[in-house]
């Protein structure tokens, strides 16, 4: 899901998932006009708090949540480099239900990187939650992460307790986490996803 503009970086990153068409792939890229028209078509409910969302980062949560359920499929942020795809493959032979990648630091799953089958309970029961507090007006007291990003997957997956998705530590996936993402320490790369965290939804 993507806004209008895409630095170098980020076409790069965007190229290096063409590869998996051979695998029988499809790529699909979203954005604010198709998620527009997919939400009012199929889920109005969700329509408002998609166009009423304080940033990108917003927007491009609840739509991703909710795309994925109804479709199923891998999210992936665009900012994420495939540099093994042999080793993505096999991650998600492993994963038949579908994946969410933890931090096991404090528990926060990736909004970047998610698979699921159609219809999986815990993308829905997410999607509600931040719905119901984008209704009841409690957004403006959280923010970005807490609301709709790894803290609300975090907070929901422990509420509801109904995903059928495997969880996978964050350095299983990524090349490095959060904390090593600028320094990049020295040291061989066996996993197969790199990511850059660009945060562009950030003015």
């Amino acid at each position: 899901m993507t806004g209008d503009h895409k630095p170098d970086l980020v076409l790069a990153c965007m190229l290096s998932w063409q590869i998996l068409k051979k695998s029988g792939f499809e790529i699909r890229v979203w954005d604010d006009r198709i998620i527009t028209s997919f939400l009012k078509k199929q889920y109005p409910t969700v329509l408002p708090a998609f166009l009423n969302a304080r940033n990108h980062a917003e927007a491009a949560d609840i739509a991703r949540y909710i795309i994925v359920y109804h479709f199923g499929g891998c999210y992936i942020d665009w900012d994420i480099q495939l540099l093994d795809d042999t080793g993505f493959l096999a991650l998600m032979e492993d994963c038949p239900n579908g994946h969410l990648v933890i931090d096991p630091a404090n528990g926060t799953l990736a909004s970047e990187c998610f698979s699921a089958n159609p219809g999986e309970p815990y993308l829905l029961s997410l999607t509600g939650d931040i719905l119901e507090l984008y209704q009841r007006k409690q957004r403006d007291a959280l923010f970005t992460p807490q609301y709709s990003g790894p803290y609300r997957m975090r907070d929901a997956l422990q509420k509801h307790g109904n995903s059928t998705q495997r969880l996978i530590p964050v350095k299983d996936i990524f090349a490095y986490d959060y904390s090593e993402i600028r320094t990049k320490p020295d040291r061989e790369i066996v996993q197969p996803l790199l990511h850059y965290w660009m945060h562009s939804w950030i003015r």
